[in-house]
């Protein structure tokens, strides 16, 4: 079960962090610090306003998604996995086909050697088979296995847990407006990369 009380991060034995629970913290610091440390870079230059909000929007991207990572491969470790793992055997639990090694490497977009080693070990661990292609003997598909997606069950049901308990206060009409703006970068990022 996933913890209701976050951890008192940051507070030394004795130390009272009441002032600054339950303000907006942004990377672990208060707001206005961020905004300081944004400041202090440019030297007191000040940048437009255009550039300060496209800089914290994808600073706070970037932020928040390595503190759910951390947050989330701490929650699953419980059971033996990682979110890494989890993305690889969520992808080929939900594929009507095998997919390629290539074909993961780029959905989840890492290296190749990356993916290899990754799927050597969920082969391993019996969470996938792979097997080489008929058609071309360079291409080797992967498939999850019924092992393979009771792991990603029980790490869906630790981090939907996890996900609630984060979630749980924000008001839906700003959550869909959130999904809507990060599905709006996604696509932009399409055309990059």
């Amino acid at each position: 079960m996933v913890s209701k009380t976050p951890p008192n991060k940051g507070a030394s034995a004795g130390q009272d962090d009441a002032p600054t629970r339950g303000q907006p913290r942004f990377g672990g610091f208060p707001i206005e610090d961020a905004t300081r440390h944004l400041s202090n870079f440019y030297a007191g230059a000040q940048p437009d306003a255009r550039t300060v909000a496209y800089f914290r929007t994808t600073r706070a991207l970037v932020v928040a998604a390595r503190r759910w990572r951390k947050l989330a491969n701490d929650k699953v470790r419980s059971v033996g996995q990682s979110m890494a793992r989890w993305e690889t055997m969520y992808l080929l639990a939900c594929a009507r086909d095998d997919l390629s090694q290539r074909e993961l490497a780029r959905l989840i977009g890492v290296e190749g050697p990356t993916m290899v080693q990754m799927l050597n070990a969920l082969e391993r661990d019996g969470l996938i088979v792979r097997s080489q292609s008929q058609v071309d003997r360079r291409v080797v598909h992967n498939r999850i296995t019924e092992k393979g997606r009771e792991a990603t069950r029980n790490i869906m049901a630790i981090t939907n847990e996890l996900r609630a308990d984060i979630l749980q206060d924000i008001p839906p009409e700003k959550l869909a407006i959130a999904l809507e703006v990060l599905e709006q970068i996604h696509a932009r990022l399409d055309d990059y990369c």
